[in-house]
C-alpha cells in the first residue's frame, strides 16, 4: 500500500511535553515499560506532544496485539480445524496481519523505526547530516 504526496516532516514543538506521562489504562501491562522508552525518545526530540500520545497508545497496543496473535498462530497453527474437521486459516493470520500494517504505519508516523530516522526531519537540529550513516562513515 503506498500513501500520495509527500510525508509530514517532525518538527521539535514549542509547548512540546517536557516528560513522559503516565500510561493510560488501555495499555497492556507489557507494553508500559515500552510506552516509557519511546516516549521519553520522542520527548528528547521535542516531538513529543499530547495528541501524540494517541499514537503512541494506538502503536502500542498494535504491537500488543501482533504479539498475541503471534502466540495464538505459535499455539494452535497456521491452520485450524472447523467443526467439520477442514482446515481454515487460523483467524490469528488476519489479526496479526493487520496489526503489523498498524504498526508499521504508526512507528513511521511517530518516528521512531529506523527508516524514518534516518530522513532529514529527523536529525538534531544544527548537526551535521550523515544521511542516517553510522558515525565514523563519511557519506
Amino acid at each position: 500500500m503506498s500513501t500520495r504526496g509527500r510525508k509530514a516532516e517532525l518538527k521539535a514543538i514549542d509547548g512540546g511535553l517536557k516528560g513522559v506521562p503516565l500510561p493510560p489504562d488501555s495499555v497492556p501491562e507489557s507494553m508500559i515499560a515500552e510506552w516509557n522508552a519511546i516516549g521519553a525518545d520522542m520527548a528528547e526530540r521535542q516531538i513529543l506532544t499530547t495528541p501524540a500520545l494517541g499514537l503512541l497508545e494506538s502503536y502500542l497496543i498494535a504491537r500488543w496485539s501482533a504479539q498475541e496473535a503471534q502466540k495464538a498462530i505459535a499455539e494452535h497453527g497456521v491452520l485450524t480445524k472447523t467443526a467439520h474437521q477442514m482446515l481454515k486459516p487460523n483467524p490469528a493470520n488476519g489479526l496479526l496481519s493487520k496489526s503489523l500494517e498498524a504498526v508499521a504505519r504508526l512507528g513511521a508516523e511517530l518516528g521512531i523505526s529506523p527508516a524514518s530516522r534516518s530522513k532529514g526531519q529527523f536529525q538534531p537540529k544544527g548537526g551535521q547530516d550523515d544521511k542516517g550513516a553510522p558515525s565514523g562513515l563519511a557519506v
